[in-house]
């Protein structure tokens, strides 16, 4: 991993995501619309951020990993619908329902097909995109918590040497945090937008999970930082305060995903090989 290869797999799906948001503030000033734009971008970051590494993706794919791409594009599509509709616009739980059913049929990572692991990816999913959606009070900290925990997936990934896992969960992250602080510039509505994330976020987990060569003990790392959200989603429930439940939920997610990267750094055997 070098600096030039940083800018090309992270910056360009970055600027791309950043620039249809912009674009979108203009395009789809309707309130109702408003998340589209968000959705949008996520989508085709994810899309983008994938074809720089590996090209346009094949169905069958050639490596189990690449169903990673095409569960969070179907969400994403999915996501797209949502809008159109006005009362599936604000069932948050059955969007996320519908997606962690998606995720179940779609994700095929080594050693996770059979019945009872396509269940617990429903579950994770349901859990992960109803969590985001009760910590987007204010709307930019779901995007914070988003950049956290997928930051801290793609240092994961890149100390079990899964350096294209690692650039992908990496474009993912600072599309995210691009998104908050265009949040932050101009606040817009984002309904629909945690389940993408939620959505990436466990399929990332479960896909660095498949591929970390170390044992039970160190693979069990990778669940911490996805743990963190429905943590971070309970402070809201606990603080009634604003302002110091925004403070807490956020320390929740960053003292997970801190923990997750020293227990890798002191489990993992160091190796410099990269792959796949």
């Amino acid at each position: 991993m070098n600096p030039v290869e940083v800018l090309q797999f992270v910056g360009i799906p970055l600027g791309i995501g950043s620039a249809i948001v912009i674009l979108g503030w203009w395009l789809l000033p309707s309130k109702r619309f408003q998340p589209l734009g968000v959705i949008v971008a996520v989508g085709i970051s994810s899309v983008t951020a994938f074809i720089l590494q590996e090209g346009v993706p094949t169905l069958p794919p050639t490596q189990r990993w690449h169903w990673l791409v095409f569960t969070v594009t179907a969400v994403s599509l999915l996501a797209c619908i949502y809008p159109c509709f006005k009362k599936w616009d604000n069932l948050i739980v059955l969007q996320a329902l519908i997606a962690g059913l998606v995720a179940g049929l779609i994700l095929q990572f080594p050693s996770q097909q059979e019945w009872y692991m396509r269940c617990l990816v429903f579950v994770m999913v349901l859990f992960a995109g109803t969590g985001l959606r009760r910590v987007t009070i204010p709307a930019w900290h779901m995007y914070l918590v988003s950049w956290a925990v997928l930051a801290g997936l793609s240092i994961l990934a890149l100390q079990s040497s899964f350096a294209k896992l690692a650039f992908y969960a990496g474009a993912m992250s600072a599309v995210a945090a691009s998104m908050c602080v265009l949040q932050l510039l101009r606040p817009r509505e984002t309904k629909s937008v945690q389940i993408i994330y939620g959505t990436a976020i466990v399929g990332c987990t479960l896909c660095g999970f498949a591929y970390d060569q170390g044992d039970t003990a160190q693979r069990s790392a990778w669940f911490l930082p996805m743990a963190s959200i429905p943590l971070s989603a309970i402070c809201y429930f606990v603080f009634a305060n604003k302002k110091y439940r925004a403070v807490v939920s956020l320390a929740v997610v960053n003292a997970c995903v801190i923990a997750a990267i020293v227990w890798s750094i002191f489990a993992a055997p160091a190796t410099d090989e990269m792959w796949p």
